[in-house]
């Protein structure tokens, strides 16, 4: 019996040396003409982390930022995403090594004495009812000769990964549509508080010129202008209470608070205008910052993933090799079954080859080819959409500054030029249309001013996004663990990743609960 566990372990170690080849070209990253470093910003002393929200100074949104990183739905789907995509590699991981299986079997039978030529009728001396036992352990493995398993090994491997840094794009994703989210409700709030102190103020405006009107000092023209003032103002409140119910409802929902917290108020902290602007990005810092996007990182993976199916296709073209062995006992007792006499064992090998699918091996091949294309454009894409990001959003924000000092310098001027025409009308220099067209513009003006200063506000925040999260200050750490990719990368092209979907699902869920905390 040992000699027959020898021979079968004897083939299974040879299958191990043999399988080492493998037809996935070689990956390279594809090239892109990338600048080396952004010139013309403004330097900075206090550059920015991967905690950017913090920079805001707002403990509300502080605690908002964490609450949906936390119970975002989103997110908790994309953390089952992961988990499956972990169990995929599980999958794969375990198509590398023999399936050993053990059976035990209990059989009674009863021949026929009616049967032809049976053996069994009058005057035979043997039973016609016997029973075996029988206990087998076997074993079976096909090799990997060509690379096919290794590959799609790799190849769930990488979408494993892949996944992780789509959740990591997700997050920060949620985090800057929670900031954006609670800058445009202070919006609001700013536009609403507007809203009801020009509607105070004209109502008080309308109870003078009615009296005037009754003693006949105005005309019906400008009484009739003055409650239209009235309602256009109150018009406003009731449009900007819509619109702020809906940011608060829609900010709920991104913190993943219950149907119940939905209809409740949900807090604020600092006012619009008293939330600090955080710097710009520094400059000269290096183009490859941008590169680790999760969501550039991510599309990384993918041509990888795709380049591991390439050798899987490849490799189905060669012959496949099963190696099969079991070993076992057979008797008809019980006390028998472990005697030398009742053993019994097999082993063998299978080939098979394919001579003709109608293409089928063909056409999957090319598919991975046309799917790696794929995967490249879609990768060249990304970077270029990233780069285009930056450009955009820190263009948006130096000018959006500018159009707050801008807004304010207006709203300061048409303010003094309201009270210089209300105090011109009142002493009979100038007629009523003047007064209105003033406040009207006034009006305007500081409704688009609280639009403005969410707009610089939002506009730091789709840098920090553009960037990928922002980045990390000297000497500090960030919050929550970070994916590190680069590590990841590397491993793959050395072709020694060495990453397990265990290992990884436990680091994934070692992210998340220290996210949580």
């Amino acid at each position: 019996m040992f000699l027959v566990f020898q021979r079968l372990f004897v083939c299974l170690g040879l299958g191990f040396l043999l399988a080492a080849c493998s037809f996935a070209p070689k990956y390279e990253q594809p090239k892109m003409d990338i600048p080396e470093a952004w010139t013309k910003l403004t330097p900075s002393t206090q550059p920015l982390n991967t905690d950017w929200w913090t920079r805001f100074n707002d403990p509300v949104l502080n605690a908002m930022v964490e609450e949906a990183l936390k119970n975002n739905q989103d997110l908790a789907a994309g953390m089952a995403g992961i988990r499956s995509a972990a169990a995929q590699a599980g999958v794969g991981s375990s198509a590398l090594w023999p399936s050993v299986g053990a059976t035990a079997d209990l059989t009674a039978t009863g021949a026929s004495e009616k049967s032809a030529n049976s053996s069994f009728g009058p005057g035979s001396t043997a039973s016609r009812w016997y029973t075996n036992y029988q206990g087998q352990l076997a074993a079976s493995w096909e090799v990997d000769f060509w690379g096919a398993t290794r590959n799609n090994y790799t190849r769930l491997t990488n979408i494993l990964l892949q996944t992780v840094l789509q959740h990591e794009a997700l997050r920060l994703s949620i985090a800057g549509q929670v900031a954006q989210s609670y800058f445009a409700m202070l919006s609001y709030d700013m536009q609403l508080d507007t809203a009801k102190r020009t509607l105070r103020s004209r109502e008080d405006a309308l109870r003078i010129y009615t009296s005037r009107y009754r003693l006949g000092e105005l005309t019906e023209l400008d009484w009739q202008r003055a409650r239209a003032e009235v309602e256009t103002a109150r018009a406003t409140v009731h449009s900007t209470n819509i619109a702020l119910d809906e940011a608060e409802a829609s900010l709920a929902v991104l913190l993943g608070r219950s149907p119940k917290e939905i209809w409740q108020k949900v807090e604020r902290g600092s006012r619009l205008d008293k939330l600090p602007t955080p710097p710009v990005l520094p400059e000269g810092l290096p183009s490859e910052l941008l590169l680790r996007r999760p969501d550039i990182r991510a599309a990384e993976f993918g041509i990888m993933a795709a380049n591991a199916q390439i050798g899987e296709a490849r490799a189905r073209f060669f012959p496949s090799v099963s190696l099969t062995g079991a070993i076992g006992t057979l008797a008809a007792a019980v006390s028998n079954l472990f005697s030398g006499p009742a053993a019994i064992w097999s082993y063998g090998a299978a080939i098979s080859l394919p001579i003709f699918n109608g293409g089928q091996t063909w056409y999957n091949m090319k598919n991975a080819e046309a799917l790696k294309e794929e995967a490249i454009a879609t990768y060249k894409q990304t970077v270029m959409e990233a780069f285009k990001d930056v450009r955009v959003t820190l263009t948006a924000q130096t000018e959006r500054a500018n159009i707050v000092k801008a807004t304010q310098a207006q709203v300061d001027s048409l303010r003094r030029a309201a009270n210089i025409a209300r105090l011109q009308y009142d002493n009979g220099y100038t007629d009523y249309l003047t007064v209105l067209d003033a406040e009207r513009e006034l009006f305007a003006a500081e409704l688009s001013l609280a639009t403005a200063l969410q707009n610089r506000l939002s506009s730091v925040v789709s840098v920090c996004m553009a960037l990928g999260g922002g980045w990390q200050d000297p000497g500090e750490k960030p919050s929550f663990p970070i994916i590190n990719t680069d590590r990841l990368v590397e491993a793959q092209r050395k072709g020694t990743v060495g990453i397990r979907a265990e290992q990884a699902a436990e680091r994934a869920a070692a992210a998340e609960e220290a996210k949580a905390q």
